[in-house]
């Protein structure tokens, strides 16, 4: 073979870009579909605390002329829940909703009530009085809301098994030292 010919041969570069493009389209590829599975997961962790506060804010806002937050209430809370989540994939919203009240110093919670939705287990009591103490009014109340969301990736590329997601939020009542469940009008149960 002449050598100007092996020359001319190993100095021709037009498939290089081609076979450049061929290794970095895979490696492209795995970034962007990465990128997504993990985007969405981050705004689901965000709708679930949406859906915590959201709720919180409104047993909060629950006023002296409704006399109390009951059944349909709650019903109607976890539902609000639901359409805060969509339309994210994964298993349904759990959430479990319950208010403590503390003695006229502030250093005692107790129990008030505690209600669950969408198959969510009950926070230990323990664990709820532990965790309010630090938000205690003297003869006053707290709303704790825990909002949790079995999160499944729409690829299942890069995150192949669901992730639980939860959060913990709590709120003060507004228009009432504490929120009564059931209400006094008797029609409403509160489980």
């Amino acid at each position: 073979m002449p050598r100007s010919l092996i020359l001319k041969l190993f100095g021709d570069r037009r498939g290089v870009a081609a076979i450049e493009f061929a290794f970095a389209l895979p490696i492209l590829c795995m970034m962007v579909f990465a990128l997504y599975e993990v985007a969405e997961g981050v705004i689901t962790y965000y709708r679930v605390v949406d859906v915590a506060n959201s709720v919180a804010d409104l047993v909060g806002q629950t006023t002296q002329a409704e006399g109390g937050i009951g059944n349909t209430d709650f019903d109607n809370l976890y539902l609000a829940g639901q359409e805060i989540m969509s339309p994210a994939s994964g298993t349904t919203l759990e959430l479990d909703i319950a208010s403590l009240t503390f003695n006229a110093k502030g250093t005692t919670a107790t129990l008030a009530w505690q209600v669950e939705r969408g198959g969510a287990t009950k926070i230990a009591t323990a664990t709820l009085k532990s965790d309010a103490l630090p938000l205690a009014i003297d003869s006053g109340s707290v709303i704790a809301v825990k909002a949790t969301y079995t999160y499944t990736s729409a690829l299942n590329y890069f995150i192949t098994t669901p992730i639980t997601m939860t959060f913990m939020s709590y709120a003060l009542p507004r228009n009432m030292t504490s929120i009564p469940c059931p209400p006094p009008s008797g029609g409403e149960t509160c489980n």
